[in-house]
């Protein structure tokens, strides 16, 4: 691997986590940024002892690479973030000719609801890259039930209409 590549990653690297950590925006799915620093932190951490190269130009490797374990770091302090993994996915509901995608992260035993609901809407032409429209902190529908009293429950329907009514109607 070249230098100049090993550089460039780096650089975006360094470029991509705040931007992730710090706005709205992110990749399209729950999970794809986790994977991608991950892919992309193990891509240099190989590249930096491979590669003979000068010392100035392994710097934003070590930049990017102690980033990433300042961020591990930080989520394994939260007691909250095993949680993570329990949260549930609505991707790509097509709502208005419009890319919305829902998740649902369940909080156990919350007095205020069932748990964290946000939805994202992705541009048409970058479906990969999505923005947080909406955020409800104690959301009272829980959307991990599939059934209700014996009848089964659409939870896709449901969520279609949370977007027309919470993002769409709002906005006119």
């Amino acid at each position: 691997m070249k230098a100049n590549f090993q550089i460039i990653l780096a650089i975006a690297l360094i470029l991509y986590l705040p931007i992730v950590v710090m706005t709205n925006f992110s990749l399209t799915g729950y999970w794809t940024d986790v994977i991608f620093t991950a892919i992309m932190s193990v891509i240099l951490l190989i590249s930096l002892f491979k590669q003979k190269t000068k010392l100035y130009n392994k710097i934003p490797i070590f930049i990017s690479l102690f980033m990433v374990l300042g961020l591990i770091i930080l989520i394994l302090q939260n007691p909250f973030s095993i949680d993570k993994t329990k949260t549930r996915s609505f991707s790509f509901q097509l709502v208005n000719g419009r890319i919305f995608h829902a998740y649902f992260k369940p909080v156990g035993a919350y007095s205020g609801g069932y748990g964290n609901f946000w939805i994202t809407e992705s541009p048409v032409y970058l479906p990969f890259i999505e923005r947080r429209i909406y955020f409800e902190r104690a959301v009272r529908y829980d959307f991990n039930d599939d059934s209700f009293d014996g009848h089964p429950i659409d939870n896709y329907k449901v969520v279609r209409s949370y977007i027309q009514e919470q993002v769409i109607e709002k906005d006119l």
